[in-house]
C-alpha cells in the first residue's frame, strides 16, 4: 500500500499571545502519523486511535477534492503520534493523506502545495484553523508563526531533545482562549506588560535555538509558562505536570497548546536524561520527541 507521513508539532513559545498578534515558535516531531491507502467503493478509515468516524471521514472527502481526485479509499491511520489535544495530530492526518494521494497519483506536490492540501482538511476538524499545525506537520523543524502573516522556518542549531507529558484532561482552546481575553479586558497595562515581557522571550528564543544554546532554551520556557500561569491558561493539573517534570531535572518546562489541561513539555539535555524523566513522571502518561 502507499504511504504518506505527517509530523506531529507542540507550541514551544507563544500561544495565546500569538492570538494577539505576536509571533509563536512551533516545533516538528519526530512522531508521525503514518497513513495507508488503497482503492474501496467508499472512504472508510481503519485505525486503533480514538477518531470521531464522521469528522474524519469528511476531512478525507475534503483532502481528496483537494488533490482533485474520485475514487475512494480505505485510510489506514497509524504512527506514535498520539491522537491528543494540543499535538497536532489531526493536521499530521491530513498531510499524511494527502502525501499519499500525490504519490497514487504521480503529483510530486511540492511541500507548499501539500501544506495548502491538507490545510482543507484541517477545516473540517477545526472550522477556520491559523495554518500552524498543517504547516509543521508538513516541513516539521523549527517554524515562527504570525498571524495573518504566514511562517518561516528556523535553522536549528542542534538537537532538542523533549518529553511531552499527556495531562489526560481534555484542553478546550477556545475557553481558554476566552479566558485570556477576559484577563486583557480586566488589566489591559498588565497585558500590554506581559505581551512586552513575551515578545522578548520569543526574540531570545528564536536566537537560542538557531544558536543550539539549550540551557538558554529551557530558562526561557520557565519565563513563558510563568506569564501563561499570570493569564490563566495552567490550571493545577498543568502545574502538578511541570514541577514534576522540573524536580526530575528538567532544563525548562511548560504547557503546550490552549492549557487547561492538556499537554506539557519539559526540555531535556539528551535523550537519556529524557527518557529518564519520563520513566518518573508516574501517574502521567507520556513519550520523549527529538526535534531537529
Amino acid at each position: 500500500m502507499i504511504q504518506g507521513e505527517g509530523f506531529g508539532k507542540v507550541i514551544l513559545f507563544g500561544e495565546h499571545f500569538v492570538v494577539h498578534g505576536l509571533p509563536a515558535i512551533a516545533l516538528g516531531l519526530s512522531n508521525k502519523s503514518i497513513i495507508r491507502i488503497e482503492e474501496s467503493k467508499e472512504n472508510e478509515i481503519i485505525t486503533k486511535f480514538p477518531v470521531i468516524q464522521t469528522l474524519s471521514i469528511s476531512a478525507i472527502q475534503a483532502v481528496e477534492d483537494a488533490v482533485g481526485v474520485k475514487e475512494k479509499f480505505k485510510v489506514y491511520f497509524e504512527g506514535d503520534l498520539p491522537v491528543t489535544g494540543g499535538l497536532g495530530s489531526s493536521a499530521a492526518f491530513c498531510v499524511a493523506l494527502a502525501k499519499a494521494l500525490s504519490k497514487k497519483y504521480s503529483k510530486n506536490f511540492n511541500n507548499e502545495e501539500i501544506n495548502k492540501i491538507a490545510n482543507e482538511g484541517e477545516k473540517v476538524f477545526h472550522g477556520n484553523p491559523s495554518g500552524i499545525d498543517s504547516a509543521v506537520a508538513t516541513y516539521g523543524g523549527a517554524i515562527e508563526y504570525k498571524r495573518n502573516q504566514g511562517f518561516k522556518q528556523i535553522k536549528i542549531g542542534k538537537p532538542i531533545f523533549l518529553v511531552v507529558g499527556i495531562t489526560g484532561k481534555n484542553s478546550p482552546t477556545k475557553i481558554m482562549i476566552e479566558k485570556v481575553q477576559e484577563f486583557k479586558n480586566k488589566n489591559s497595562e498588565e497585558f500590554e506588560k506581559i505581551k512586552n515581557e513575551y515578545q522578548e522571550i520569543f526574540e531570545e528564543g528564536k536566537n537560542a535555538i538557531e544558536e543550539g544554546k539549550i540551557e538558554i532554551i529551557g530558562e526561557l520556557m520557565n519565563k513563558n509558562q510563568k506569564l501563561l500561569k499570570k493569564v490563566g491558561v495552567s490550571d493545577e493539573i498543568n502545574d502538578k505536570l511541570i514541577e514534576k517534570f522540573l524536580q526530575l531535572g528538567a532544563i525548562g518546562a511548560k504547557l503546550t497548546g490552549g492549557g487547561g489541561g492538556g499537554c506539557c513539555i519539559a526540555l531535556a539535555e539528551n535523550e537519556e536524561k529524557a527518557k529518564e524523566i519520563l520513566e518518573k513522571i508516574y501517574p502521567f502518561k507520556g513519550f520523549v520527541t527529538k526535534v531537529d
